[in-house]
């Protein structure tokens, strides 16, 4: 355990070196000693996360994280789907839908990379998990089987049989051109709310899995979550989500101002477009012994929720607990 904690500092150590000599010594003076308050994160109920914000930047607070949204994030608009609103929030996007043939081959449509650049705002990937060389270009034998993709494509698009031939079609013809699968680019987007209803309807089990994205610092910029889509244990298709996060972020009336940074009590209200929301209280630097009145920080996030827009009284169902770091 000694010679892991060894290497793990010599690994840091240059990175701590750097950040110090970067920040100077108002960094260090912060994590040397402070303080500070939280919550866990509490479900307050539904809200519109573009409005919530829109109202915090009105209202003089510092936003971090996925803001303005979607901003240069890109995503399929999910539609009048219930199941996924109630879940995600309202500014929800999809990343991408996978459907699944057999065992062995998927369909998959996502947004473009260059899709801003061009115009053309939809992929459609077909890829084969027994093609075993990269190098290579998937063959037709790789592809599902042919009334299985054009009913999936007409069920993506909405398209007739004809439009669903021509994408078939161009889907072989980039196979010859491509190695490890066959993709094309098309300027439709999918009928998401017709593919769930088929993934719902077509499955017997569905579950959640969701991974929470930064960047080095505060604050978290989102969740990207799968929802899978089983039948009789098997994937039958997969849609990923991309569900926004921000933090809103002020200082108490008794801040001071030293050089070009506040050293005053820091605020933070952390939200998703799901509804979830975390707070937190990151003091001045020499707060290792001090404390806030509960009276008054919860006062002070009631005064801030509601300008955001939130119900003030949801600040009662947090509970906060408070801790010191002193190296």
């Amino acid at each position: 355990m000694n010679k892991q904690k060894a290497i793990l500092i010599l690994l840091l150590l240059p990175l701590i070196l750097f950040i110090l000599f970067l920040y100077g010594p108002f960094l260090l003076m912060d994590l040397l000693d402070s303080s500070w308050y939280y919550s866990e994160e509490v479900d307050i109920g539904s809200f519109d996360y573009n409005s919530v914000l829109t109202k915090a930047e009105k209202a003089g607070y510092e936003i971090e994280g996925s803001w303005p949204w979607p901003g240069n994030f890109s995503g399929f608009e999910p539609g009048d789907v219930s199941e996924v609103r109630e879940n995600f929030g309202s500014a929800v996007l999809v990343q991408n839908i996978r459907l699944n043939y057999k065992d062995d081959s998927e369909l998959m449509v996502f947004v473009c990379e260059n899709g801003t650049e061009t115009g053309i705002k939809t992929c459609i990937a077909v890829s084969n998990f027994s093609h075993s060389d990269p190098k290579s270009p998937l063959q037709l034998s790789e592809f599902p089987d042919d009334s299985w993709m054009l009913e999936k494509l007409g069920l993506l698009f909405g398209s007739d049989e004809k439009a669903s031939e021509k994408y078939l079609e161009a889907l072989k013809k980039a196979a010859q051109n491509q190695t490890w699968d066959a993709e094309i680019q098309v300027n439709e987007s999918p009928d998401f709310p017709a593919v769930y209803a088929y993934l719902a309807e077509n499955s017997d089990d569905s579950s959640y899995d969701n991974y929470v994205l930064s960047f080095y610092g505060y604050p978290k910029i989102g969740s990207d979550t799968k929802e899978v889509f089983l039948k009789d244990g098997n994937q039958v298709g997969l849609v990923r989500y991309f569900v926004p996060k921000a933090g809103v972020v002020t200082y108490d009336k008794e801040n001071r101002y030293m050089g070009n940074r506040y050293i005053g009590n820091k605020y933070i209200v952390e939200l998703d477009s799901s509804g979830k929301v975390r707070l937190e209280i990151i003091m001045h630097v020499g707060s290792v012994g001090e404390s806030i009145p509960e009276k008054k920080y919860r006062a002070f996030f009631r005064e801030m929720f509601e300008e955001m827009g939130l119900p003030p009284e949801a600040v009662d169902n947090f509970e906060f607990f408070h801790t010191s770091l002193m190296m």
